[in-house]
């Protein structure tokens, strides 16, 4: 009567050592010869999955321009916002975040940003729909409406200085031009390469531009490295400046329409 019992507990055990073998975390011997990079889909032109279920854009190009610049493996690992992708990277669970990141004072601050694409912004777009309202010329003028806010961005570190704005984040930028299109914000405060393309699918967008304080501006897009990682930053560092001496960069821009 004990045989079954016996095979039972004998099966659990595999599946256990089979589920650790699996997801146990990645040791520094393992991860030697790889380049985990942290992104999330939806956000197009740096980031999505196409028809056939394969990431794209241009960081998945510069990702993998990078691993191939350090002769390493690279791992991308889709942990689909903002504030998850911040959390691994403390964690230590992706060497590296990759997704269209402003350089910000207030982020430089927290992590290394290596400037890899895009110049200074002094202004942010705030999109409405068909048109904007005549009494609206800054985010003053916004008191009392709603503003579609990715959560995390550099956009809402500039709303929250306007607390008496409401706002409705989504995890997804394309979200934010839904919440416009169907008014269920008034407005939305996104990148400049994402205005752009959103402009250009969707004409009926009007775009405010709203200046910003120097605090606020935002120098070009960088990769986020743990500041401890002081050996990665260099690798990551040298490995852009090649990237950029070749020309390669400035192609995937082109390619991705963001230059």
């Amino acid at each position: 009567m004990k045989y079954p019992l016996l095979a039972t507990g004998g099966l659990l055990l595999i599946i256990i050592v089979s589920a650790y073998l699996l997801f146990r975390p990645t040791t520094e011997t393992d991860r030697a010869d790889h380049l985990i990079i942290g992104t999330a889909a939806g956000y197009a032109p740096f980031v999505s999955m196409n028809q056939y279920g394969e990431y794209e854009g241009f960081d998945i190009d510069v990702a993998k321009a990078l691993a191939n610049q350090l002769d390493k493996k690279l791992e991308i690992k889709d942990l689909g916002s903002m504030t998850a992708l911040f959390v691994a990277l403390d964690q230590g669970s992706i060497d590296a975040i990759i997704w269209g990141l402003s350089i910000t004072q207030d982020r430089l601050k927290k992590v290394a940003l290596i400037h890899y694409q895009g110049e200074t912004d002094t202004s942010y777009p705030l999109l409405f729909w068909k048109r904007i309202p005549a009494n609206i010329n800054s985010l003053d003028d916004m008191k009392g409406k709603t503003v579609a806010i990715e959560p995390g961005s550099s956009q809402e570190g500039v709303l929250n200085k306007y607390p008496l704005i409401q706002r409705i984040t989504t995890d997804k930028i394309d979200d934010a031009l839904l919440n416009i299109q169907y008014g269920k914000s008034d407005a939305a405060l996104v990148e400049p390469a994402i205005a752009k393309k959103f402009k250009t699918r969707y004409p009926e967008i009007q775009i405010l531009d709203i200046p910003l304080a120097a605090e606020d501006q935002v120098h070009g897009v960088g990769i986020a490295i743990k500041k401890t990682n002081s050996a990665l930053i260099e690798q990551i560092q040298n490995a852009v400046t090649h990237l950029k001496a070749r020309g390669i960069i400035q192609q995937l821009e082109k390619t991705w329409g963001i230059s």
